[in-house]
């Protein structure tokens, strides 16, 4: 469902990206399920305008060019360029609220499909 991201797919499929991604970084551990069902809600409000990755777990604290500063991070690219980061597990609305303030002339939250 989620476009895995490692090392080898971080430039082509997040820096020369010209559209808005939402790039996530979730632990494997007991909160997992619940952080992935608040990713799978926030693709199905934003259809097809929001890409969103999900960074291999071996690959988040190891190498500094994925910025990852905690579990879960949740970062926010457009035109290749990071725009925005947010740390700790999160729900539905919170997501949605970074996401639309991070890139407010890029997505209307009122266009979202319900």
């Amino acid at each position: 469902m989620f476009e895995s991201i490692r090392l080898d797919n971080f430039e082509s499929e997040i820096l020369k990206e010209k559209g808005p991604i939402l790039l996530a970084y979730i632990c494997r551990d007991h909160e997992f399920k619940r952080q992935i069902d608040i990713l799978k809600i926030i693709s199905k409000k934003y259809g097809d305008t929001l890409k969103i990755c999900l960074l291999d777990e071996k690959y988040g604290k190891t190498y500094k060019e994925f910025e990852i500063e905690g579990d879960p991070t949740f970062l926010v690219y457009y035109k290749g360029k990071k725009s925005g980061m947010m740390l700790g597990k999160v729900d539905t609305e919170t997501l949605c609220s970074f996401i639309s303030k991070t890139l407010p002339d890029f997505l209307d939250i009122n266009k979202l499909k319900s």
